[in-house]
Formats: structure tokens, C-alpha cells, sequence
């Protein structure tokens, strides 16, 4: 998405789409990884950490931010990375209030938790693990983010938390199920099942916003200025703005490509994309990069490793 965003003009009518969904995974992932420092004064070796599982079902894929299985429960957290002001109706809608005043629904949070923990249930009954506690949070990792229950909704106190409290919370659920009722090696067994059942999303995203390679943006960025196209000279990359001078500038620019239209690029398409129209300058280029590479002369592709 990042590299969607990049390479796509300002004037195209999908940019403000595009942006705006680019900048809603940084923050999902500028969440979890503030959440991955929180876990890491976890010193427990009964408590294992799982990121992002991504499992399949009857009912396709479900995902899972954040998994903390251990010998006597299992911990689901939902992550949140949400600015400005929260509020919890009585069903546990959550409402999004900007510093304008601008009201935006967010949908169910703890009805999204729930359907996590029913799917899970299945998962695990399916793969013979049984009678495991299940406990659930809605983790807000931005510490900014203000909350608000008008209602007093039990379900939300109980729930919904900032990160800063979250290893109280564990700490409260490790005293509250006394029972171990995983041994450490039966925990490992359904941590490596759940990690052997995790399956990455692949998106096309130009098939996805609907656009056409020839509303990318071609060429390398400045990596100084931010500038395109910066000009291939004696062996260098110049930008014409700030006159900064780099030696392997198309790398991000090739890291787009792969991102944007998959690991194989031959000779022809590495010069429209990175802008240059030599193919014996493009050539030395992928060799000196020491890219893996299949086929002879004009039937070359190049494999990226990205």
C-alpha cells in the first residue's frame, strides 16, 4: 500500500482512497509493535507470544492481532492504534470523536472479539484441544487515546483497555485460572499447529484499487530530497533538485517494483521503471546487484529477493 501511494499521482482519482488506507496499516502496524515492546517484560515461560495469525476456517480466514497462549488460558488481544476520543455506547459500539467534533462509527469492537474467540473455540475443538480457557482484550496502544464508557457497559470495563495495563491483566488472568491444563509440552504442540495453520494475505492491491500500471509513477526517488526521477550518470544515481548523489538509489525503487508487480523483472521492464534507457546500463545494474536469473538475452528475467 505504502508503495501503491508512493508511485501514484497526486491528481489520480483514487489517490485520497489509497492514502488514506495506507496510512490506516502503518498505524495497525505502529500499534502492534508498541504492543510487542509492552510484551517484552513478559518473563513468564508459560505465556507464548503470537503476532498477526491469519487461520483458516469453515467460513474462510479469520485473523487475530495478537495470541498469548499459555499452560492455563489463552489470551486474545484486538488492537486499536486510534487518535482522539473513543466512546462505548450500552452495546459496545464504538465512536470515533475527532478534536473537530467530527463523530465516525468504528463498528462493534467486543462483538469483533467475540466472533474471534467463537471461531477460535471451533478451531481448537476441530484440532482436539479442549477445555482451555479463552479470556479477550481490546488493546488501545495509542496512550493518548481517551475512553469513554457513559453507560458503565460491565463488558467494556472488563475489555477494553490501554496498553499500559495490559501485563496487570495478564498477571490478573494468570491468578484468576489456577488449573494448568496444558502441559509446557501440549503448549508448544498447539503454538506450533496454530503457527503451521497461519496463512499470509497476498493482495493485489493494483487489482484491488482498480489501476492501471501506467498510472504508476516511474523512475527513482531522491532518497535525499524525495525528488523524481533522479538521472543515471557515470555509474551513479544525481538528483537534479539537491544535487545529492547516490550509488545504489534503485534499490527502493526495485523494492516498488516487487511490491507492485512480483519478483521477476527482466531487462525491458527494469528500464521503464527505473527511468533509464540504456539496457547495458540497466544490465550492469542487476548483475552488479547479483540478482538471481533465469533465460538468455532478451528472454532474461531476474529474480528479486526482497
Amino acid at each position: 500500500m505504502e508503495a501503491l501511494n508512493r508511485r501514484l499521482r497526486a491528481e489520480h482519482y483514487k489517490k485520497d482512497q489509497v492514502e488514506q488506507k495506507a496510512r490506516n496499516l502503518r498505524a495497525g502496524v505502529k500499534g502492534e509493535e508498541s504492543l510487542e515492546f509492552t510484551l517484552s517484560f513478559l518473563r513468564d515461560d508459560s505465556l507464548q507470544i503470537l503476532h498477526n495469525l491469519r487461520i483458516r476456517d469453515q467460513n474462510e480466514f479469520f485473523q487475530i492481532d495478537n495470541l498469548i497462549p499459555s499452560t492455563k488460558f489463552i489470551l486474545i488481544n484486538e488492537v486499536k492504534n486510534i487518535a482522539g476520543t473513543v466512546i462505548y455506547d450500552e452495546f459496545g459500539q464504538a465512536i470515533r470523536v475527532s478534536k473537530n467534533g467530527n463523530e465516525e462509527n468504528l463498528g462493534n469492537h467486543i462483538e469483533q472479539v467475540n466472533l474471534q474467540h467463537i471461531r477460535l473455540l471451533e478451531w481448537m475443538r476441530n484440532n482436539n484441544y479442549t477445555g482451555i480457557p479463552i479470556e479477550k482484550l481490546i488493546v488501545h496502544s495509542n496512550p493518548a487515546t481517551i475512553i469513554k464508557n457513559p453507560a458503565n457497559n460491565r463488558a467494556v470495563t472488563d475489555t477494553i483497555i490501554h496498553k499500559e495495563q495490559l501485563l496487570t491483566k495478564i498477571d490478573a488472568f494468570v491468578h484468576k485460572h489456577n488449573a494448568q491444563v496444558l502441559s509446557i509440552k501440549q503448549l508448544n504442540h498447539l503454538s506450533s499447529l496454530l503457527i503451521k495453520a497461519h496463512t499470509p494475505k497476498e493482495v493485489n492491491v493494483l487489482e484491488k484499487f482498480e489501476i492501471h500500471q501506467n498510472d504508476i509513477m516511474c523512475g527513482v526517488f531522491c532518497p535525499g530530497c524525495g525528488a523524481l526521477p533522479m538521472m543515471r550518470l557515470k555509474g551513479c544515481w544525481i538528483c537534479l533538485q539537491c544535487q545529492l548523489v547516490s550509488k545504489n538509489a534503485h534499490l527502493p525503487a526495485l523494492k516498488d517494483y516487487f511490491l507492485l508487480f512480483g519478483n521477476k523483472i527482466n531487462n525491458r521492464e527494469a528500464r521503464r521503471f527505473l527511468n533509464v534507457e540504456s539496457q547495458h546500463v540497466v544490465k550492469r545494474i542487476l548483475h552488479k546487484e547479483g540478482f538471481e536469473f533465469t533465460g538468455n538475452t532478451t528472454k532474461r528475467f531476474y529474480f528479486l529477493p526482497f
